[in-house]
């Protein structure tokens, strides 16, 4: 008889396949588990030697020093670190800021072995949930562990940091008591600008000890760890104020404050007290120093004990202040006319907007060392550095670019720009310009420039072309966008104050364009050379077209808008040269000039444009700062040599009027001595002004004379190299 077979019946076979899955969900079990083990078995650290992080170093940890700034004749100036590491122990820490940190750092600090599992497995689901890695599970002490042993946990989220910072966290754990391990963190963990620790912070931020702190005061400092760099009260109130709300209720759920509390706090403003540059000297420039230190060896940079030497001039900074700081006053006062802006003074502003701002910077024209840089009225009421951070219209500052871009090309400075009969003005292009000076004068480059004339710089800039402009002014220098427009010759494109005044440099020192440079060199705590600056000059124009720029804007200090240089106090021994600037509604004056050695710009308007006086000019609110600060600089130095032609520039007399050669009849009061690159000096002479018999007969002697010997034209026009080699000064024809 055949043998059967029976097939399992239905609760057999459901029972088979649930053995078969759990068989394989056991094998993918095993398989991840051993991946996971091998996973953090090469990702757990691993160290030896000497430079291994030990947590028992903590016991006799010594806080990194200072950095430290010096002047250009290297002397101290400065601490970066205001708060120099201030250690104070937990007793002196009071409950409403310990625990404002606990609340919304680490709620179970004093239940769990320096890894709070709860939170970390809380997280993991977050972050698988999210598909990220934003969740984090720090606790104090894996915090204390990253900001005393940076160099093994670097900033950047990887399990490796993680692992780390476990690793550490649990020897800390076993090394220190709870209370320690709060002490060190409250006195190391950082909290932005260069602050570490609470008590550091309370003094930087609110000018008064961690012992005196409000809630709110607390709950703000208590904000920072998350994020030092956005959430810094200075740069980002309206974003910290909010997370310093969500802290106090944070502190109310762990019952460090009641509600009533935290909603008092809630209603406080921030109350920053003045940041610590503001009550030390040359504010500006120490905190320009500070963000190029950070950017060039990161956000600790003030703590490195880095000896940084600058070419900081103190006593131009303390003159260009108080210069700076007068006229503003002055202005404010009514000194120079109905002033309708709000007078600003003390440190308590309601709306630093609403102040009338200025600034003042000058640097070595030859290598481009800032000597000063004031870049407000006041750090106190403001931290934002005009000279490095705003962008401003140059207004008619910008006309020596326009100029000396007709100069290379071959204009002589005898041209005539404006006047009856004479083309130009932006006719052509429809742009005609409002100006000052009438249609019926006739102005050569000389006179317009003396007087500021917008038409003729139109018409310069028409002639060589935007395009020839908006090139120079990159080569001098300026970085920010310059159109091809006929408004840029008259100053409309936004520039950088300080590169404004760096592209004055090459007027001054012979056609070497420079780049502005506060930091000359960077030391390590032992002396160690880390960085130090490179000269970066470089020829951008020839040494004529520099001098005979510098030559028209030195008749602008002397006999024209800029003569408020002088006035105000600026020896006639100085050789001076500069441009005044005034921009539309009055909105920005300005002055910016040069000696032979020193480059050097002020600018005064609001940071929100507008009028700052019915007649404000650059020549009457910017020009007698500039004058003082560099009045009082040279009672220190000694006056520079002027300026010396170049060899292959040639001098004639010409006629003002006509601009040609002037013959024996022109009158002496309408004949000067003028500059000329060779091959464009004028051949004809004056014909308003016919020369008298004996003249004649003298210049047709000559010229028969030179025309037997060598074949010469009989008229050719004298010219000679130029006098001031032979000791004298062309302008005035002394010596």
């Amino acid at each position: 008889m055949a043998r059967s077979s029976k097939r399992p019946r239905g609760k057999a076979r459901t029972r088979t396949r649930r053995q078969t899955v759990l068989r394989v969900l056991g094998i993918v079990a095993a398989v991840g588990l051993a991946i996971g083990i091998a996973g953090l078995a090469y990702l757990w650290p691993r160290c030896s030697g000497a430079g291994c992080p030990s947590v028992t170093a903590l016991r006799e940890y010594t806080p990194p020093q200072a950095s430290r700034v010096f002047d250009g004749r290297n002397r101290l100036v400065a601490h970066l670190a205001p708060e120099r590491r201030i250690v104070v122990p937990l007793e002196r820490i009071p409950a409403n800021v310990s625990g404002a940190f606990l609340a919304v750092e680490d709620k179970r600090f004093y239940r769990h072995r320096g890894i709070d599992y709860r939170r970390f497995f809380g997280a993991v689901a977050r972050d698988i949930k999210d598909l990220s890695w934003s969740q984090g599970f720090s606790t104090v002490t894996m915090q204390l562990a990253r900001n005393v042993f940076p160099q093994h946990l670097k900033r950047e989220k990887t399990l490796k940091r993680k692992a780390w910072e476990v690793v550490l966290a649990r020897q800390i754990e076993r090394e220190f008591s709870k209370d320690q391990i709060l002490e060190m963190y409250l006195n190391q963990i950082y909290l932005g600008g260069g602050l570490h620790g609470v008590e550091a912070a309370a003094q930087g931020y609110f000018g008064k000890s961690a012992t005196r702190l409000t809630n709110a005061e607390a709950a703000t400092i208590a904000s920072i760890p998350r994020n030092p760099s956005f959430y810094d009260p200075r740069r980002n109130p309206a974003a910290v104020i909010q997370r310093r709300n969500l802290v106090l209720g944070l502190m109310q759920d762990a019952g460090v404050i009641d509600a009533d509390e935290a909603n008092t706090a809630r209603e406080a403003p921030l109350g920053l007290a003045p940041p610590a540059e503001a009550r030390g000297r040359a504010p500006y420039f120490i905190a320009a120093v500070r963000r190029e230190l950070r950017e060039r060896f990161g956000a600790d940079a003030d703590q490195q004990g880095l000896k940084v030497y600058t070419s900081l001039d103190t006593d131009l900074q303390r003159s260009a202040e108080q210069a700076l700081v007068a006229q503003i006053r002055a202005v404010e006062r009514g000194a120079h006319g109905r002033f309708r802006g709000s007078a600003c003074s003390g440190t308590r502003v309601a709306n630093p907007d609403r102040c009338l701002q200025g600034l003042f910077v000058a640097m070595d024209a030859g290598d481009g060392d800032v000597l000063a840089l004031v870049g407000g009225r006041d750090y106190a009421i403001s931290q934002f550095d005009r000279v490095t951070q705003a962008k401003r219209q140059a207004g008619s500052a910008f006309k020596p670019i326009v100029y000396s871009t007709a100069l290379a090309k071959g204009i002589p400075i005898t041209e005539p720009l404006i006047g009856p009969g004479v083309g130009g003005g932006g006719d052509s292009l429809g742009y005609y310009p409002a100006d000052h000076v009438a249609d019926s004068v006739t102005m050569d480059m000389r006179g317009s420039l003396r007087l500021s004339s917008n038409r003729a710089a139109v018409t310069l800039g028409q002639r060589v072309g935007a395009a020839s402009v908006v090139a120079q002014a990159r080569e001098l220098g300026i970085t920010t966008p310059v159109k091809p427009y006929p408004s840029t010759f008259l100053g409309a494109a936004d520039v950088i104050p300080i590169e404004l005044v760096a592209a004055y440099a090459p007027f001054a020192n012979g056609g070497m364009a420079v780049k502005a440079r506060i930091i000359r060199r960077v030391e390590d705590a032992q002396g160690r050379v880390l960085w130090e600056a490179k000269n970066t000059r470089r020829y951008v124009m020839s040494p004529s077209v520099a001098f005979l720029t510098t030559s028209l804007m030195r008749d602008v200090v002397d006999n024209g808008t800029g003569s408020g240089v002088r006035t105000a106090g600026l020896s006639w021994s100085v050789p001076a040269a500069g441009k005044t600037g005034t921009t539309n509604e009055a909105a920005d004056v300005w002055f910016v000039g040069a000696t032979p050695d020193v480059v050097a710009g002020v600018w005064l308007g609001f940071d929100r444009p507008q009028r700052i006086l019915a007649n404000a000019s650059g020549g009457g609110l910017a020009a007698p700062v500039w004058g003082k600060a560099l009045a009082s600089y040279y009672q220190n130095h000694g006056a520079p040599t002027a300026w010396t032609a170049p060899s292959d520039l040639v001098t004639a007399s010409i006629d003002r009027t006509t601009g040609k050669l002037a013959g024996s009849g022109c009158p002496g009061t309408e004949v000067r001595t003028e500059y000329f690159i060779a091959g464009t000096e004028p051949v004809e002479h004056c014909p308003l002004h016919p020369d008298d018999f004996g003249g004649w007969v003298d210049r047709t002697l000559r010229g028969i004379g030179d025309w037997i010997s060598g074949g010469s034209r009989p008229e050719k026009p004298r010219t000679t190299k130029p006098r001031q080699q032979q000791g004298m000064d062309p302008w005035t024809g002394t010596h």
